[in-house]
Protein backbone atom coordinates (compact mmCIF):
# COMPACT_ATOMS: atom_id res chain seq x y z
CA UNK A 1 0.00 0.00 0.00
CA UNK A 2 2.87 2.35 0.66
CA UNK A 3 4.20 2.42 -2.97
CA UNK A 4 0.30 2.73 -4.23
CA UNK A 5 0.32 5.78 -2.14
CA UNK A 6 3.68 6.79 -2.95
CA UNK A 7 2.55 6.76 -6.51
CA UNK A 8 -0.54 9.05 -5.97
CA UNK A 9 1.38 11.74 -4.28
CA UNK A 10 3.83 11.64 -7.19
CA UNK A 11 1.33 12.84 -9.71
CA UNK A 12 0.27 15.67 -7.42
CA UNK A 13 3.70 16.88 -7.34
CA UNK A 14 3.79 17.10 -10.86
CA UNK A 15 1.31 20.08 -11.21
CA UNK A 16 0.10 19.36 -14.42
CA UNK A 17 -2.45 21.15 -16.06
CA UNK A 18 -5.39 19.17 -18.11
CA UNK A 19 -8.73 20.06 -20.17
CA UNK A 20 -11.48 17.41 -19.72
CA UNK A 21 -15.60 16.87 -20.36
CA UNK A 22 -17.41 17.17 -16.79
CA UNK A 23 -20.50 15.90 -16.05
CA UNK A 24 -22.15 16.38 -12.65
CA UNK A 25 -25.96 17.11 -10.85
CA UNK A 26 -26.80 20.34 -9.48
CA UNK A 27 -29.85 20.16 -7.79
CA UNK A 28 -32.23 18.77 -9.61
CA UNK A 29 -30.45 19.18 -12.82
CA UNK A 30 -26.91 17.59 -14.67
CA UNK A 31 -24.72 19.79 -16.46
CA UNK A 32 -22.36 19.42 -18.80
CA UNK A 33 -19.03 21.66 -18.94
CA UNK A 34 -15.41 21.28 -20.53
CA UNK A 35 -13.28 22.48 -17.79
CA UNK A 36 -9.42 23.73 -18.50
CA UNK A 37 -6.65 24.24 -15.69
CA UNK A 38 -4.75 27.17 -15.80
CA UNK A 39 -2.15 28.45 -13.73
CA UNK A 40 -5.08 31.43 -12.40
CA UNK A 41 -7.21 28.79 -11.36
CA UNK A 42 -10.10 26.16 -13.61
CA UNK A 43 -11.84 28.05 -16.28
CA UNK A 44 -15.20 26.31 -17.76
CA UNK A 45 -17.78 26.65 -20.66
CA UNK A 46 -21.41 24.77 -19.86
CA UNK A 47 -22.56 23.36 -23.13
CA UNK A 48 -25.62 21.46 -21.82
CA UNK A 49 -28.42 20.95 -19.06
CA UNK A 50 -30.13 17.78 -18.75
CA UNK A 51 -28.14 16.51 -22.19
CA UNK A 52 -29.82 19.12 -24.43
CA UNK A 53 -27.54 21.55 -25.57
CA UNK A 54 -27.74 25.19 -24.76
CA UNK A 55 -29.95 27.46 -26.56
CA UNK A 56 -28.41 30.45 -28.10
CA UNK A 57 -29.67 32.85 -25.14
CA UNK A 58 -28.43 30.22 -22.61
CA UNK A 59 -25.06 30.37 -24.67
CA UNK A 60 -25.19 34.64 -24.40
CA UNK A 61 -25.41 34.25 -20.27
CA UNK A 62 -22.47 32.01 -20.55
CA UNK A 63 -20.52 33.88 -22.52
CA UNK A 64 -21.05 36.72 -20.16
CA UNK A 65 -20.27 35.15 -17.28
CA UNK A 66 -16.51 33.67 -18.95
CA UNK A 67 -15.85 37.35 -19.78
CA UNK A 68 -16.66 38.63 -16.63
CA UNK A 69 -14.34 36.15 -15.00
CA UNK A 70 -11.51 36.95 -17.54
CA UNK A 71 -12.14 40.82 -16.91
CA UNK A 72 -12.08 39.94 -12.95
CA UNK A 73 -10.40 36.81 -12.13
CA UNK A 74 -10.49 37.65 -8.57
CA UNK A 75 -13.39 34.84 -7.38
CA UNK A 76 -11.90 32.68 -10.03
CA UNK A 77 -8.33 33.20 -7.76
CA UNK A 78 -10.17 32.84 -4.39
CA UNK A 79 -11.28 29.45 -5.42
CA UNK A 80 -7.85 28.72 -7.04
CA UNK A 81 -5.98 28.77 -3.29
CA UNK A 82 -8.85 26.91 -1.52
CA UNK A 83 -8.19 24.34 -4.25
CA UNK A 84 -4.76 24.79 -3.12
CA UNK A 85 -5.25 24.47 0.55
CA UNK A 86 -7.53 21.38 -0.60
CA UNK A 87 -4.97 19.64 -2.03
CA UNK A 88 -2.21 19.88 0.10
CA UNK A 89 -4.41 18.58 2.95
CA UNK A 90 -5.15 16.04 0.97
CA UNK A 91 -1.89 14.87 0.43
CA UNK A 92 -1.18 15.07 3.88
CA UNK A 93 -4.38 12.80 4.29
CA UNK A 94 -2.89 10.17 1.69
CA UNK A 95 0.38 10.56 3.30
CA UNK A 96 -1.72 9.00 6.49
CA UNK A 97 -3.28 6.27 5.25
CA UNK A 98 -0.63 3.41 5.01
CA UNK A 99 -0.76 4.04 8.76
CA UNK A 100 -4.38 4.81 9.18
CA UNK A 101 -5.93 1.62 8.13
CA UNK A 102 -5.43 -2.05 8.72
CA UNK A 103 -5.89 -3.54 5.25
CA UNK A 104 -6.80 -6.88 4.25
CA UNK A 105 -6.33 -8.82 0.77
CA UNK A 106 -10.51 -9.86 -0.64
CA UNK A 107 -9.79 -11.22 -3.82
CA UNK A 108 -9.59 -10.11 -7.90
CA UNK A 109 -11.95 -8.42 -9.33
CA UNK A 110 -11.26 -7.47 -13.30
CA UNK A 111 -7.66 -8.39 -13.28
CA UNK A 112 -8.22 -5.20 -10.36
CA UNK A 113 -6.77 -6.38 -6.59
CA UNK A 114 -9.40 -5.67 -4.33
CA UNK A 115 -8.41 -4.74 -0.78
CA UNK A 116 -10.91 -4.12 1.91
CA UNK A 117 -9.39 -1.34 4.89
CA UNK A 118 -11.23 -0.57 8.29
CA UNK A 119 -9.84 1.80 10.73
CA UNK A 120 -6.51 0.77 12.66
CA UNK A 121 -7.16 1.17 16.22
CA UNK A 122 -4.02 1.91 17.49
CA UNK A 123 -3.45 5.62 14.88
CA UNK A 124 -4.30 8.58 16.25
CA UNK A 125 -5.74 10.61 13.84
CA UNK A 126 -3.57 14.63 13.68
CA UNK A 127 -6.69 16.63 12.63
CA UNK A 128 -10.33 16.89 12.65
CA UNK A 129 -9.95 15.93 8.85
CA UNK A 130 -8.00 12.79 9.46
CA UNK A 131 -10.44 11.92 12.15
CA UNK A 132 -13.22 12.22 9.28
CA UNK A 133 -11.24 9.70 6.86
CA UNK A 134 -9.97 7.28 9.50
CA UNK A 135 -13.47 7.14 10.33
CA UNK A 136 -13.98 5.39 6.86
CA UNK A 137 -14.46 1.48 6.19
CA UNK A 138 -14.68 0.06 2.53
CA UNK A 139 -13.01 -1.52 -0.01
CA UNK A 140 -9.71 -0.44 -2.71
CA UNK A 141 -9.36 -1.58 -6.30
CA UNK A 142 -5.49 -2.03 -7.24
CA UNK A 143 -3.84 -1.86 -10.65
CA UNK A 144 -1.30 -4.07 -8.96
CA UNK A 145 0.88 -3.98 -12.52
CA UNK A 146 1.48 -0.43 -12.42
CA UNK A 147 0.76 -0.15 -8.53
CA UNK A 148 -1.99 2.61 -8.75
CA UNK A 149 -5.36 3.07 -7.31
CA UNK A 150 -7.98 2.85 -9.56
CA UNK A 151 -11.40 2.85 -7.14
CA UNK A 152 -11.94 3.92 -3.76
CA UNK A 153 -15.44 2.77 -1.76
CA UNK A 154 -15.72 4.11 1.78
CA UNK A 155 -18.37 4.33 4.11
CA UNK A 156 -18.41 5.95 7.86
CA UNK A 157 -18.80 3.46 10.40
CA UNK A 158 -18.12 5.79 13.46
CA UNK A 159 -19.76 9.59 14.29
CA UNK A 160 -17.36 11.95 14.12
CA UNK A 161 -17.39 14.82 16.67
CA UNK A 162 -15.38 18.06 17.11
CA UNK A 163 -15.49 19.93 20.55
CA UNK A 164 -18.01 17.50 21.76
CA UNK A 165 -20.47 18.72 19.03
CA UNK A 166 -20.85 22.44 19.56
CA UNK A 167 -17.67 22.56 16.62
CA UNK A 168 -19.17 20.78 14.41
CA UNK A 169 -20.25 16.72 13.37
CA UNK A 170 -20.28 14.49 10.72
CA UNK A 171 -23.35 11.68 11.45
CA UNK A 172 -22.52 9.81 8.08
CA UNK A 173 -21.42 9.45 4.63
CA UNK A 174 -20.87 7.40 1.99
CA UNK A 175 -17.15 8.16 -0.44
CA UNK A 176 -16.45 6.73 -3.91
CA UNK A 177 -13.61 7.68 -6.25
CA UNK A 178 -12.56 6.04 -9.49
CA UNK A 179 -8.87 7.08 -11.60
CA UNK A 180 -7.98 6.07 -14.59
CA UNK A 181 -4.71 6.30 -16.36
CA UNK A 182 -4.62 9.27 -18.81
CA UNK A 183 -1.18 8.93 -20.33
CA UNK A 184 2.19 6.95 -19.56
CA UNK A 185 2.37 6.92 -15.90
CA UNK A 186 -0.25 9.85 -15.18
CA UNK A 187 -3.47 9.01 -13.69
CA UNK A 188 -6.68 11.26 -13.09
CA UNK A 189 -9.93 11.26 -10.99
CA UNK A 190 -12.58 10.47 -13.29
CA UNK A 191 -15.45 9.78 -10.88
CA UNK A 192 -16.60 11.25 -7.39
CA UNK A 193 -19.67 10.85 -5.38
CA UNK A 194 -19.28 11.97 -2.14
CA UNK A 195 -22.42 12.33 0.46
CA UNK A 196 -22.20 13.82 4.01
CA UNK A 197 -24.42 14.93 6.46
CA UNK A 198 -23.39 16.63 9.57
CA UNK A 199 -22.72 20.30 9.84
CA UNK A 200 -18.62 20.04 9.25
CA UNK A 201 -17.34 20.45 6.32
CA UNK A 202 -14.02 18.43 5.53
CA UNK A 203 -12.74 20.35 1.89
CA UNK A 204 -13.57 23.85 0.95
CA UNK A 205 -14.04 23.23 -2.96
CA UNK A 206 -16.16 19.42 -2.06
CA UNK A 207 -19.74 19.90 -1.19
CA UNK A 208 -21.37 17.54 1.20
CA UNK A 209 -23.06 16.05 -1.85
CA UNK A 210 -21.30 15.88 -5.14
CA UNK A 211 -21.65 13.31 -7.96
CA UNK A 212 -19.36 13.84 -10.79
CA UNK A 213 -17.96 11.79 -14.10
CA UNK A 214 -14.53 13.40 -15.53
CA UNK A 215 -13.06 11.80 -19.48
CA UNK A 216 -11.45 12.89 -22.37
CA UNK A 217 -8.53 14.15 -20.24
CA UNK A 218 -6.21 16.31 -22.31
CA UNK A 219 -3.27 17.62 -21.56
CA UNK A 220 -2.54 21.87 -21.74
CA UNK A 221 -0.19 24.18 -21.09
CA UNK A 222 1.29 25.02 -17.62
CA UNK A 223 1.45 28.49 -17.96
CA UNK A 224 -1.71 28.69 -19.52
CA UNK A 225 -3.51 32.06 -19.02
CA UNK A 226 -7.74 32.90 -18.69
CA UNK A 227 -7.55 34.85 -22.26
CA UNK A 228 -5.65 31.56 -24.10
CA UNK A 229 -8.31 29.32 -21.75
CA UNK A 230 -11.13 30.67 -23.33
CA UNK A 231 -10.02 30.18 -26.60
CA UNK A 232 -9.27 26.83 -25.84
CA UNK A 233 -12.67 25.88 -24.43
CA UNK A 234 -13.98 27.26 -27.92
CA UNK A 235 -11.78 25.69 -30.11
CA UNK A 236 -12.25 22.32 -28.16
CA UNK A 237 -14.35 19.40 -29.73
CA UNK A 238 -14.86 17.94 -26.75
CA UNK A 239 -19.01 17.66 -26.83
CA UNK A 240 -22.08 16.21 -24.94
CA UNK A 241 -22.44 12.67 -24.04
CA UNK A 242 -24.98 11.12 -24.89
CA UNK A 243 -25.63 9.03 -21.78
CA UNK A 244 -25.69 11.64 -19.68
CA UNK A 245 -25.73 10.66 -15.69
CA UNK A 246 -28.53 8.91 -15.03
CA UNK A 247 -30.08 10.26 -10.96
Amino acid sequence: MGAVIANELSDREQLLKWICLIEKRAGKQTLTEVQVETKDGPLFRLIAIDGTALSLEQKRQDDARIDRVIKDPRPLLKLKQAEDEDEQKLQRLMSFMPQAFVYEYDGVEENLVRVKFTPNPNYVPPTYEARVIHSLAGTMLIDSEHKRLTKVAGQLINRVEFGYGLLGRVDNGTVELGRVEVGPQQWKTAFINIHFSGRAVVFKTINKEQYERRSDFRMVSSDLNLSDAKDLLYSSHLSVSSDPIKR
